[in-house]
């Protein structure tokens, strides 16, 4: 079918139809990713997989404003109960299923469904059609059925006057996953990260035509002339959007490629299934990058011996109705850093660089991961120093909309930084020690620079006898407000029980294996055995998810000097919390003890003993939606990290200092 062109001859294209426009609904199923291949989900019951699609007219948007009325597939099973979409679902099915799908026809006219590369295809019901068995106008029915026999990457489309239906929209995309797992493309050497799985499918439309048939008008089919061109029933740049985009109803697939440079713990490539259901050829591109196709038309490319015939291209044509699997994968060769590896060259001056239309995906920085300084007035779309390479049809006719470039068969090639993004506290705040040494940007690397706070101190007024239960402070500032804290006078160790947040506080005496009590001397100091200090972070985008919090640090012995000195035995207890800022907003987290903070669930377990030596470098990980810590309205963008030691342990504990190392955030941005 690739090398063969659709004839198209002049046709009565059929009576108009008036629709009426529903609200949106969602085509997508619950939690489906915002970048990427969505499945529908269809239904199984033990080894046979049906779907239920229905043929109807609609209308699409494109990005220079017009509307083009189209037909399409829907699903009649999704929670908007068949709402028009263009294209039709991706249908996912896995080898050796009988797959089933029943169609139910709206349109004026019959409508069918074929299936290209699928063997043994049967039908029950509807009539008779010319390529196959058809459902019959207006409220039709007709179902099919086969084996998922081999795995790959399928196109489905009317087989009923496809030259006028399939312009019209209806196709799909169809996948058959190998037995071996969703992982794997084809065999064990097309294995790929199930997280980076995209689909490319490519259309043309001539408006002409469509406003033929939604007016019932006629047209010859040899002027045809494609003035839009999309991928995924979206054209450039709302083929950027995400999936289910609220300013997008009725096209419910975007086509953003996102993907990370490979590393140890990053090793397998993205898949990228493409399927031209249009008239023309495409010559495609990734620019900066190359692909290996690894299929065509869901065949895996072998040489004669059976070894894998996979090819390296920097642009691969897409005959019509042909499809193509190619694994991506993105190799940092060079490693630049501006302070390990700078490039050779500097960049330019930002004040040098312009940008049109003063808005730019240029972060300001040319190293992978880093944001830089951009012309006042600038507005960029970079999130954290991510880049951007544009995946676009090279025959640029079709990198237009109606004629206006840039826009049509385009899409982006978004790489991310290792691991994520990347953010570094911009703030720090004591609510529960005092400042021994160092700024917030000792916490910014993994160095010999530290951020140093030693527990809070207070004086007594007055001399302490043996026997007070009662004691006096100078201040209770940086003390806990709620009781059942440690403190240290001289070599005694005292548990406060009552009177926290006041300058009296009622105590209990000699605690923690520090003997029977003592006296004391006037002006002695009260010192805690806790300290609490957060690192705040600003700039994180709503929508942000997969958060990853990382702390590293040490706790020495003593509150002086510039070396830490070793602290080997009973040793303090570490936790590290976030704060939540759904409960009570910033009030939440206001002191050490609010009820915001919430302790990051293991892995690692916490609290952690930690001392001198080893430092201790652990990080957790939040799944999912990172809403409820970034804040909003007057703390937009900002996430909070405490860290709370307390050394509440017998046998006698004394003060110490806590050395922290390196905080960050890692998440996925939007």
């Amino acid at each position: 079918m690739s090398e063969v062109k659709r004839v198209v001859a002049v046709l009565a294209l059929g009576a108009g139809v008036l629709i009426a426009v529903p609200s949106h609904g969602s085509a997508l199923p619950a939690n489906a990713p915002k970048v990427g291949m969505v499945c529908t989900p269809g239904s199984v019951s033990g080894p046979t997989h049906t779907f239920n699609l229905v043929a109807k007219p609609g209308y699409i948007d494109t990005p220079d404003g017009n509307s083009v009325f189209m037909w399409s597939y829907a699903n009649a099973d999704a929670p908007d109960s068949g709402q028009f979409q263009s294209p039709g679902p991706v249908l996912c099915a896995t080898q050796g299923e009988t797959v089933v799908v029943n169609l139910t026809n709206n349109l004026p006219e019959a409508a069918s469904v074929v299936f290209p590369g699928q063997q043994g295809v049967s039908a029950t019901g509807g009539a008779a059609g010319l390529l196959t068995t058809e459902a019959a106008a207006t409220s039709g029915t007709v179902s099919y059925s086969f084996t998922a026999g081999t795995p790959g990457t399928y196109l489905y489309e009317s087989g009923s006057d496809p030259a006028k239906q399939v312009e019209m929209g209806l196709y799909g995309a169809l996948i058959v996953r190998p037995s071996a797992g969703a992982n794997y493309a084809y065999g064990s050497s097309t294995q790929f990260d199930p997280g980076r799985e995209y689909l490319l499918l490519l259309s043309e439309i001539d408006p002409d035509l469509h406003h033929a048939v939604e007016t019932g008008a006629t047209y010859d089919g040899n002027a045809l002339r494609s003035r839009y061109f999309a991928i995924n029933g979206r054209e450039f740049p709302d083929t950027i959007q995400d999936n289910g985009s609220s300013l997008l109803p009725n096209q419910p697939y975007g086509s953003l490629v996102r993907i990370q440079p490979n590393s140890p713990t990053n090793t397998q490539p993205a898949l990228i299934r493409m399927i031209n259901a249009g008239l023309l050829n495409h010559p495609f591109h990734p620019h900066g990058n190359h692909t290996s196709e690894i299929a065509q038309d869901g065949r895996l490319l072998l040489s004669p011996g059976g070894a894998s015939a996979s090819t390296e291209h920097f642009g691969e044509t897409i005959g019509s109705g042909q499809t193509q699997d190619f694994l991506l994968r993105w190799d940092d060769q060079d490693h630049w850093d501006p302070t390990t590896n700078p490039l050779p060259v500097p960049p330019p001056n930002y004040r040098d660089v312009f940008f049109k239309d003063a808005n730019t995906w240029y972060g300001g920085s040319p190293y992978l991961g880093y944001k830089g300084t951009l012309p006042t007035g600038t507005t960029t779309q970079n999130i954290c120093g991510e880049w951007y390479f544009p995946l676009h049809s090279h025959a640029l006719n079709e990198f237009t909309n109606f004629d206006q470039g840039f826009g049509g068969m385009g899409t982006l090639l978004r790489v991310d930084p290792p691991g994520g993004c990347f953010a570094a506290a911009t703030s720090t705040n004591l609510l529960g020690g005092t400042l021994k040494s160092g700024a917030v940007s000792a916490l910014s690397a993994d160095d010999a620079n530290y951020y140093q706070v030693n527990p809070r101190t207070t004086t007594r007024p007055n001399a302490t006898t043996a026997v007070q239960g009662s004691i006096t402070v100078a201040s209770a500032a940086g003390f806990p407000t709620a009781p059942g804290y440690y403190i240290r006078i001289d070599n005694e160790v005292m548990q406060v029980t009552a009177g926290a947040g006041t300058t009296t506080w009622t105590v209990a005496r000699g605690q923690l294996g520090t003997g029977p009590p003592a006296t004391h001397a006037s002006g002695a100091t009260i010192s805690a055995l806790a300290n609490d200090w957060y690192g705040g972070f600003s700039g994180l985008p709503a929508g942000a998810q997969n958060l990853k919090v990382t702390y590293k640090g040490k706790n020495c012995t003593g509150t002086t000097g510039t070396a830490c000195a070793a602290l080997t035995a009973n040793l303090p207890q570490q936790t590290v919390k976030i704060c939540d800022w759904t409960i009570s907003g910033a009030a939440g987290c206001a002191s050490a003890t609010s009820a915001g903070w919430v302790t990051l669930a293991a892995p690692p377990v916490q609290p952690q003993a930690v001392g001198s030596s080893p430092e201790v470098s652990s990080t957790w990980t939040l799944p999912g939606s990172a809403s409820h810590y970034v804040g909003t309205g007057s703390n937009n963008g900002q996430v909070r990290v405490l860290v709370h030691t307390q050394r509440w342990t017998a046998s006698a504990p004394a003060t110490f200092s806590t050395w922290g190392n390196l905080m960050a955030l890692t998440y996925d941005a939007p």
